[in-house]
């Protein structure tokens, strides 16, 4: 994935939602098959996060 594509990390306000949501990012990305362990998979979680947050909004 390009280097202009990358997500940039979680805001306090982000981690604060995903703990509410989901009880944090590693239980989230478990959700959508990806791993806490693979980078570009916290790069997706962190876009998906962020869609959510909006439609939320």
């Amino acid at each position: 994935m390009p280097a202009d594509n990358s997500a940039p990390p979680y805001t306090t306000e982000e981690k604060r939602w995903l703990r509410v949501h989901f009880d944090g990012e590693f239980k989230f990305l478990q959700m959508y098959g990806l791993s806490i362990y693979d980078e570009e998979d916290r790069e997706e979680g962190r876009r998906i996060v962020r869609a959510m947050m909006a439609y939320d909004e």
